[in-house]
């Protein structure tokens, strides 16, 4: 390998680089203080391991560019900041998907520009969240107060919350877009049975959280057409008719949003929990 171990291949900031690993063979996103200060495009380099305060793999050739144009009109500090939350994940929830560098940076440096500019996003999900996520908001918490601290940007709340499901997501491989939906379903679920039932569930309530976490399996089972046997499917729909008149609602929702068939043995298990709530 000789005395070089890095080609850079470009500058980003002082901060951040773009450079051809020679032991790993890869092109890599190096992060470290200073990194790329007095350094040249094309050049070899020698930059010490314990400079580098991050490392990761560089995308296809669309994500690489569309990372280097962000970079050049973000605050380095945001950069920072995402970057520190995203190592606080990986520590607790293990490795997340490489987009995540992307994503949650840019998102964050929209909800500040939002926030400067005094538009507001309230988050209708962040109970949902919360209790479905845990970990993820409690590092999102976290960053929230990081970002308030170093950028006296308060981004309120609710933007834990979104925070939340970027983690969720990169920890999960899949789409923002999909969390969400799934949260917003869940939402909308709860809507329906406080509507049918004329009550407002408290969602700090242990059977409100007992509830979310099945709809959340029942959903990951419905999604992966994973069957479960219910036997006591007909005493169910005998004995609680109003319970199950309002999972009827429910399995619609369900049907439109993902466009699959909800089995009746779901229904059930569902019914069960509604009428829980409905007995209190």
């Amino acid at each position: 390998m000789g005395k070089y171990n890095f080609r850079i291949l470009k500058i980003l900031n002082n901060n951040i680089v773009l450079a051809y690993d020679f032991q790993n063979k890869e092109d890599t996103i190096l992060i470290g203080t200073g990194i790329g200060f007095g350094k040249k495009e094309n050049k070899k380099v020698y930059i010490p391991r314990e400079k580098i305060q991050k490392s990761f793999v560089g995308y296809d050739e669309k994500m690489k560019n569309k990372y280097f144009s962000l970079v050049k009109q973000i605050d380095p500090k945001i950069i920072e900041i995402s970057e520190e939350i995203i190592e606080k994940a990986e520590n607790k929830l293990g490795e997340l998907n490489k987009h995540i560098h992307i994503l949650l940076t840019d998102h964050i440096g929209f909800a500040i520009e939002r926030v400067r500019t005094g538009l507001e996003i309230t988050n209708p999900f962040i109970d949902e969240i919360k209790l479905l996520y845990p970990d993820e908001f409690t590092i999102a918490s976290q960053g929230i107060k990081r970002i308030k601290e170093t950028l006296n940007a308060d981004l309120g709340y609710g933007e834990i919350g979104f925070i939340a499901t970027h983690l969720h997501s990169a920890r999960k491989n899949t789409h923002v877009k999909e969390t969400i939906k799934n949260t917003r379903l869940l939402y909308e679920i709860i809507e329906i049975i406080e509507k049918d039932l004329n009550v407002k569930i408290c969602k700090t309530d242990y059977d409100y959280k007992r509830l979310i976490n099945h709809l959340q399996g029942a959903l990951n089972r419905i999604k992966n057409n994973i069957y479960i046997e219910n036997p006591l499917l007909e005493n169910i729909k005998e004995k609680f008719k109003e319970s199950y008149k309002i999972i009827k609602k429910i399995r619609v929702k369900i049907e439109e949003t993902y466009e699959v068939e909800v089995p009746e043995q779901e229904l059930g298990y569902m019914a069960i929990h509604i009428q829980r709530l409905k007995t209190k």
